[in-house]
C-alpha cells in the first residue's frame, strides 16, 4: 500500500509542484491538499493521512498553531515544507519541538527548476516519517524526573561525544536542559542540518540550557561545561596538543558532514576510556561504527532506546553491532550522564 500524504500549502503553485514531486514515486500517494491550518484539520479527519507535508507561513491558523492543534488532538508524522526554514529558523525550530518529524527547505523563488532540487529529499523525508508512530512525535517532558546532584568533587578531564540526525534537534534541546550547570566535562555534538541552521541552532540551545553552547572553530579548546556542535559541510574530530584537547575541522566529500561516525571515531582515539558516547534518534547507519570503535576505547556508549527516538534508525544499527554499552529512554539519560561522570571522580 502507497504511503499516503495530506499537503498544506496556501500557494496553490507549490500545492501542485509538491503532488507532481511527491506522486513522481509510485510508493507516495498524494489523498488531498489544504490551503491553511484550519482546513487542514478538516482534511485530517477526512483522508486520514500518514503523513503531513507543511508550509508555515499560511493566513488564518498558520503551520504553528496548526501542529499544536493537531498533537493535541490527533498526533501525526509532519514534515515541514517551508521558505522560513530558511529566513525564520526560530519557527522550524518551534516546529520541531511542536512534533514535526523533520523539514526540507523550500526555495525562496519560483523557477521550476530550482523548486524541483528538493524533490529527492522530500521524498526520503515522506517515506521516513511514514515509519514514525504516533506516540514518538507527542512533545517531550520539559525537564527530567530525576533531580541531579551537583558535583562536589574534581572529575578527570573527558567529553561526551553526542550524534543524532533525524528528531535531533527535539532530543538535543530535551539533554542539553537537563544537564547541570556544572557539568564537568566538555560536549561534542555532530547533527545532521543544513549549513543555514548550525548557528541559529546553536543559539536555540545557548539559551534553554545553563551550559555554553556554540559553533566548534578549528583549534578550539575543548573544555568542561562548554558544547561544542559541530559546522555543516565539515568533519569535526579532536586532538590533543600541547596539553590540550583541541578541535580540527577538515574537509571531507563524505555524504555526512558532520559525520558522527568521524566524531566518534576521533574523540575514542584521543580520549579513551575518558569519554562517553551517545547516539540518538536518527534515520540510516552513520554513528554505529563509530560508538563501536568508542566502546573498544573503553568508554562507556549509550544509544537512546525505541521508545523516545523519533526515527529508531542509528541507535538500532548501534545496538545491531554491538556498540551500546546501555540502552537508554532520552529522558533518562541526562541522569544516567551525571551518574556516569559520578564514577569519574579523580
Amino acid at each position: 500500500m502507497p504511503i499516503t500524504v495530506l499537503i498544506v500549502d496556501d500557494s496553490a503553485f507549490m500545492r501542485q509542484v509538491i503532488k507532481q514531486m511527491l506522486t513522481a514515486d509510485p510508493d507516495i500517494e498524494v489523498v488531498g491538499v489544504a490551503v491553511n491550518g484550519l482546513d487542514a484539520l478538516k482534511k485530517v479527519q477526512i483522508y486520514n493521512p500518514q503523513v503531513i507535508t507543511l508550509d508555515l507561513e499560511m493566513p488564518q491558523m498558520d503551520g504553528l498553531q496548526f501542529l499544536a492543534e493537531l498533537m493535541k488532538a490527533n498526533p501525526l508524522p509532519v514534515v515541514v515544507v517551508s521558505s522560513l526554514a530558511v529566513k525564520g529558523g526560530e519557527q522550524t525550530f518551534n516546529a520541531l519541538q511542536l512534533g514535526a518529524v523533520d523539514f526540507v527547505t523550500k526555495p525562496d523563488s519560483k523557477p521550476s527548476q530550482e523548486i524541483w532540487t528538493i524533490q529527492e529529499e522530500l521524498i526520503l523525508k515522506v517515506k521516513a516519517a511514514a515509519s514514525v508512530r504516533p506516540e514518538q512525535i507527542k512533545r517531550l517532558p520539559s525537564s527530567a524526573s530525576v533531580e541531579i546532584s551537583p558535583f562536589r568533587f574534581e572529575i578527570k578531564n573527558g567529553v561526551v561525544a553526542v550524534g543524532a540526525s533525524t528528531g535531533g534537534p527535539r532530543a538535543l534541546s530535551f539533554l542539553l536542559a537537563n544537564l547541570p550547570k556544572d557539568f564537568p566535562w566538555g560536549i561534542l555534538i555532530a547533527q545532521h542540518l543544513p549549513k543555514e541552521f548550525i548557528h541559529s541552532f546553536a543559539l536555540r540551545l545557548d539559551s534553554i540550557s545553563p551550559l555554553t553552547v556554540k559553533v566548534a572553530e578549528d583549534g578550539e579548546e575543548v573544555l568542561p561545561g562548554k558544547v561544542l556542535i559541530a559546522p555543516s559541510g565539515l568533519q569535526t574530530g579532536v586532538i590533543r596538543e600541547g596539553g590540550k584537547q583541541l578541535i580540527r575541522l577538515a574537509e571531507s566529500t563524505a555524504l555526512y558532514r558532520p559525520s558522527v561516525d568521524y566524531l566518534f571515531n576521533s574523540v575514542a582515539e584521543t580520549f579513551g576510556a575518558q569519554s562517553i558516547g551517545v547516539l540518538l534518534t536518527g534515520m540510516g547507519t552513520d554513528g554505529a561504527y563509530g560508538l563501536k570503535m568508542m566502546r573498544r576505547a573503553g568508554s562507556t556508549t549509550i544509544a537512546e532506546s525505541p521508545e523516545t527516538c523519533v526515527i529508531y534508525g542509528m541507535p538500532r544499527a548501534a545496538v545491531e553491532i554491538g556498540a551500546a554499552t546501555l540502552q537508554l529512554p532520552l529522558t533518562s539519560i541526562p541522569q544516567r550522564l551525571s551518574s556516569l561522570l559520578q564514577e569519574h571522580r579523580g
